[in-house]
């Protein structure tokens, strides 16, 4: 059974119940093996690449996928556990008005603190990077708006705009910023921010990690925040660890592991239940085994193209040009 819906302003959906068995036989670098059976959930037949991003689970133990459509700024969510899904199943839970001149403007980032959301947009009249708390959902199901703004970046250009968003375990904001920023420009690069959800606009973010490109791939695993980082001209993509914990010492891009590899332009970044954890690559669109010691790429796990997030019974769901793709653990 197919069922078209309309997302946003931009593709049509069409669920699919279960197809599965459409292994992974990418070849990669390291001759890995590739990773296990796929099965469509949703597609996305007229979606443009880089529309789909920043995958989330919905709470812990949960079923539940979150993603953004990014041109259309909506946040939407599919249960998995749901069989036979219909159009239906498919909620928006947040609706906002962004400006998607350039690749990579938009919606473009989403997380959850204390029940309330926040997400990074870059505003319509202004293109400025911002990040602002959403209103609750309405209880007649209508999605969730802007209610205030958090912090005001500046301006941006089409590209290496950053705006993914985590939240640390004490409850603040961590925002990745691109070089091509004007607060990126004013600041000398990139960054790693951590802003209070609770500030004002003009508030001054702390700088965790510094001199990074696009920092839009990164997760924070408990006091740990995992960044991997896109490269440009003879630059060499990095991947590694900032220590969250007080006191610790502050870890900068250039002290990152170089990855050795060539360039994926990592979109995604998420940890596996072995203590692995797998890189999204929008260039090669597949989920790559990341080994921290030794650092280095393994086997592909599966398609992945700008999002994936891994679920608590160890499946993966991963954003491709098409869709969104499980891959059973």
């Amino acid at each position: 059974m197919q069922i078209r819906r309309a997302v946003g302003a931009a593709a049509a959906a069409v669920i699919v119940a279960s197809v599965a068995g459409c292994s992974s036989d990418s070849d990669n670098d390291s001759g890995g093996e590739s990773g296990g059976d796929t099965s469509i959930v949703v597609e996305f037949p007229e979606a443009l690449p880089g529309d789909v991003i920043a995958l989330r689970a919905g709470g812990d133990d949960s079923s539940m996928v979150e993603w953004i459509d990014r041109r259309a700024g909506t946040i939407r969510s599919l249960d998995l556990a749901t069989g036979d899904p219909s159009e239906d199943d498919i909620a928006t839970l947040a609706s906002i008005e962004v400006g998607i001149d350039g690749e990579q403007r938009g919606l473009l980032g989403h997380t959850v603190i204390d029940g309330v959301r926040y997400a990074a947009w870059t505003d319509p009249d202004t293109e400025h990077l911002v990040v602002g708390a959403l209103s609750p959902a309405g209880s007649d199901g209508s999605p969730a708006t802007v209610d205030r703004i958090v912090w005001d970046a500046g301006g941006t250009a089409g590209g290496a705009v950053g705006g993914h968003l985590e939240a640390t375990p004490d409850g603040a904001l961590i925002l990745g910023i691109g070089q091509l920023t004007d607060w990126a420009k004013a600041h000398g690069g990139g960054a790693m921010l951590q802003l209070d959800p609770l500030g004002p606009a003009d508030q001054e973010p702390v700088v965790l990690s510094d001199g990074y490109i696009n920092p839009f791939a990164f997760a924070v695993v408990d006091n740990r925040l995992w960044v991997a980082d896109n490269a440009v001209g003879d630059d060499t993509e990095r991947i590694g660890v900032v220590d969250l914990s007080p006191g610790s010492e502050r870890t900068d891009r250039a002290n990152l592991d170089a990855t050795g590899s060539a360039p994926r332009a990592p979109s995604a970044i998420v940890a596996l239940p072995d203590d692995d954890m797998a890189v999204c690559g929008f260039l090669d669109a597949q989920l790559r085994r990341w080994t921290p010691d030794p650092p280095g790429y393994g086997d592909d796990l599966g398609p992945c193209l700008t999002g994936a997030i891994v679920l608590s019974d160890g499946t993966i769901v991963t954003a491709t040009a098409d869709g969104l793709v499980a891959i059973s653990p």
